[in-house]
This record gives structure tokens, sequence and C-alpha cells, in this order.
């Protein structure tokens, strides 16, 4: 079980902001890419409705892709580094901190992205 001992040596030097910042945006675009598809092919005329449900998929490979580029290779750095003792300990544990958070703040920023995504699919789809 977690305790609050986990994050002792925790600091706001030892936390990765820039990639706190992607993985907020990554994990929001995952949220929100079948909700939006599915609420967009609503929004459409019937003719473009089987277009926008089809759109989900896309969304979330972008963000798939998003996620392996520049997410999970930092993980897998990081833990090597430490297991090599070129690093310290507390720096994987900022990073599962990190990660833990900014998904949890990109469900809720994709809570406020949600209509807006929708419209966009909607009228992306009707351009195509």
């Amino acid at each position: 079980m977690p305790r609050l001992t986990y994050l002792k040596g925790i600091s706001l030097k030892t936390i990765p902001k820039r990639l706190f910042v992607m993985n907020v945006i990554v994990s929001a675009v995952f949220t929100v890419g079948v909700l939006s598809s599915i609420y967009a092919s609503m929004l459409v005329p019937k003719d473009y409705a089987q277009a926008e449900l089809m759109s989900s998929g896309i969304i979330n490979g972008i963000a798939t892709i998003l996620l392996t580029l520049f997410i999970d290779p930092k993980a897998s750095v990081l833990a090597d580094r430490v297991m090599k003792k070129q690093c310290d300990y507390i720096y994987l544990k900022s990073y599962s901190l990190t990660m833990i958070s900014s998904k949890f703040l990109g469900t809720i920023l994709a809570q406020l992205l949600f209509i807006p995504a929708a419209y966009y699919v909607a009228w992306f789809a009707e351009w195509i």
C-alpha cells in the first residue's frame, strides 16, 4: 500500500516539468478521443456520422504515437540509469509521481476539452 513516506525526498527540483506537461496533454487527448467522436457523430448529418465514429481511432493513434515517442522512452532511460547507479532512486520516484498526477490532471483537462473537441471533429469530418 502507498504511504506518505514514499513522497519523502521528492521536491520540485526532482520532478520533470516538461514531461509533466506533455503527459497532461497526451492523457487529455486519450481521454477525450473516443467520447468526442461519439458526440460529434450526433452533431453532424447522418452522412458524416460514420466518419465521426471512425475518427476516434485516428485520435487515439496520434496520442499513442506521442506517448511512444516522447514519454515512454524517458521512463526506460531513467530506470536504466537508476539500475546502473548513475542516477538516484528519488528521480524514479519523482517520475512515478509525475506520471500519476499528470494523468489525473489530463483527465480533468479532457472534461474541459470534450465539447470543443467534439465540435472540432465534426467540423473536420464535414470539411473533408
